[in-house]
């Protein structure tokens, strides 16, 4: 009766080892894959947008290896003040820190928090109103979402114009065209995409 119940306490243990191995196998294939994943560039879902009135930074504020190096405070055109922290990820290409206007946030917003942005040169022409961006790429949300070849994730407005030589019958169709070369427009004061546009090669 003794050896009996050792080899089936025996074969549990085998039981439960082998579901064990099995476990880990799947974990190691799940953990694998979103790593795979996690390699391709990170979308940004660009939350606030406004063009910039003043600024007050740190002494010595820097953007190193795409963050912040120090705290920068800006006042944005209607008013609100924004803070960002010290490290926070982001893509400055607008140097102009005097002159009210002059640049443009984007920013990927946890609550009241910047947790990504990019701080870009407004238009020449027209920059209270329309900031030119680089093509639409893709959509997301049935639509509503735009997603940029910068990675930027932008709300499209209700039927976007597309302007070009040649017609194209749905924004989808001419994404699939003309991506490659094509700029796209954001209203600043709707804090949409208006139109897509294509560009000479």
């Amino acid at each position: 009766m003794r050896l009996f119940l050792s080899a089936r306490l025996w074969a549990t243990f085998g039981v439960l080892a082998v579901l064990g191995l099995v476990t880990f196998g799947m974990y190691a294939f799940v953990s694998g894959g979103s790593s795979a994943s996690g390699n391709s560039r990170a979308l940004h879902n660009i939350d606030l947008i406004a063009a910039v009135t003043g600024t007050q930074p740190d002494e010595g504020w820097q953007v190193d290896n795409g963050k912040t190096v120090g705290n920068i405070t800006l006042t944005l055109d209607d008013g609100r003040i924004v803070a960002i922290v010290d490290g926070t990820p982001s893509e400055v290409s607008c140097t102009n820190f005097t002159d009210p206007n002059a640049c443009v946030l984007l920013a990927d917003m946890l609550g009241s928090a910047v947790i990504w942005f990019a701080y870009v040169p407004a238009d020449e022409k027209n920059g209270k109103q329309m900031l030119t961006l680089p093509a639409l790429v893709d959509m997301q949300a049935g639509g509503d979402l735009g997603v940029l070849q910068n990675d930027l994730v932008i709300k499209l407005a209700n039927g976007v114009d597309r302007t070009c030589e040649s017609e194209t019958a749905t924004l989808r169709e001419f994404i699939t065209k003309y991506s490659s070369n094509s700029i796209s427009m954001l209203d600043l004061l709707a804090d949409e995409i208006t139109e897509v546009i294509c560009v000479s090669q």
